[in-house]
């Protein structure tokens, strides 16, 4: 079955903060066209690379994110190639497009100038800090966003710096990409509604506060209260956080009075602890005035454990415990082995690799995503002379 953005062309002028969004419509079957200067996106040159395969093929960065694409080289600076650009431009649907404020204008070949040929296109601009404002000529990455955005001040331990979220995931610019593809659909439906395409102003700075209750919550509230950093277990109550066992770590959710009751008589059967059970600890604001305590009666138990057997008998007993996956354990998790989750791919120099399947399911066979594209491998397919 052909997927719901059939027939729309994608011309992608993005790189790693727009590359997950054109993945999605290219999963989800629009033609989406990856537009790569001399020697190929700069997502070809991130590493891990793949043994073996030639320069341009290797990066398993763009193996992943450019999956289902093609791709066109095109010299912006050669006046020839420059209007086979604006060509591509004027026939897209969408555009997404990190080249930053005023940038493509100066080629003649912006927002601008192409929606006044080109009425119906939904422009998805990225950029660090948006179009207009003081800031928006700052350069920015994965984690300036986070930085600038807020959210790096509340994640890591009190008595250490910031710790960036999600580390070398680059979670930024997924969060950012992920409203790109927000953005792009609601400009399809603004031009189903209208007629007009839209100008989708995204900023990664702001794609990032927005992605953060940690921040956006309590500055909306306008208390203005500095959140303390809490490293690996939240200030709330306890346990909250994670935890050790004899073989890594799970993640313990207490909170409602019948998880309390449930890990409370555990840790009693288990542990020999009489205090546990005491009544006093029933209530959440104690255990959080307590968290030494607690945390201490809480690792007797866990660490007397491993994962999979603390993980078992807690979700037995109605507590909200999950491990904290490694690579190995997921690719042998028996729950995403039962719905398929996990996905082989061609790699484009060669060979195959295990990839996450979609993001969600629908009842029509809508996902569906090729390998990515050679370097130039579309060129004469798509580029006209």
């Amino acid at each position: 079955m052909s997927g719901p953005f059939e027939g729309v062309r994608v011309v992608d002028l993005s790189g790693l903060a727009g590359a997950y969004a054109t993945r999605l419509l290219a999963a989800l079957g629009a033609e989406v066209v990856k537009v790569e200067p001399p020697g190929g996106s700069p997502l070809r040159r991130m590493a891990p690379f793949i043994d073996g395969a030639p320069e341009a093929e290797s990066s398993l960065w763009w193996a992943y994110l450019a999956m289902g694409g093609r791709s066109v080289v095109i010299d912006i600076d050669d006046s020839h190639q420059r209007q086979q650009l604006a060509g591509l431009l004027v026939e897209a649907e969408i555009v997404v497009d990190d080249h930053g404020p005023d940038v493509l204008d100066g080629y003649g070949i912006g927002y601008e100038a192409i929606a006044a040929q080109n009425p119906g296109v939904v422009w998805v601009a990225i950029t660090p800090f948006g179009q207009t404002g003081p800031k928006s000529s700052w350069t920015s990455s994965n984690l300036v966003a986070w930085a600038a955005s807020g959210v790096l001040y509340t994640v890591g331990f009190d008595d250490q710096p910031p710790v960036v979220p999600g580390g070398p995931a680059q979670m930024g610019m997924y969060a950012t990409s992920l409203n790109a593809a927000v953005g792009a659909v609601l400009g399809l439906r603004g031009r189903r509604l209208t007629g007009r395409g839209q100008l989708v102003d995204l900023s990664l700075a702001e794609a990032c506060l927005a992605f953060s209750p940690e921040v956006g919550i309590p500055v909306f509230l306008d208390d203005r209260v500095h959140r303390v950093r809490s490293g690996n277990r939240r200030t709330l109550s306890r346990p909250f956080g994670i935890y050790p066992c004899s073989d890594g770590y799970v993640s313990i959710l207490v909170l409602m009075p019948r998880h309390w009751e449930a890990i409370a008589a555990w840790i009693h059967e288990v542990c020999d602890n009489e205090s546990i059970i005491d009544p006093v600890f029933a209530d959440m604001n104690v255990r959080g005035q307590t968290m030494e305590l607690v945390d201490s009666w809480v690792e007797e138990l866990t660490t007397s454990m491993t994962i999979l057997e603390f993980f078992q008998e807690g979700q037995r007993r109605g507590i909200p415990i999950t491990p904290v996956n490694t690579i190995e354990t997921l690719l042998v998790d028996p729950h995403l082995e039962a719905i398929d989750f996990w996905q082989e791919t061609a790699l484009p120099g060669g060979g195959s690799a295990t990839i996450p399947g979609a993001p969600f399911r629908t009842n029509a066979d809508w996902w569906h995503l090729g390998r990515a594209p050679r370097l130039g491998e579309h060129n004469h397919e798509i580029l006209t002379d």
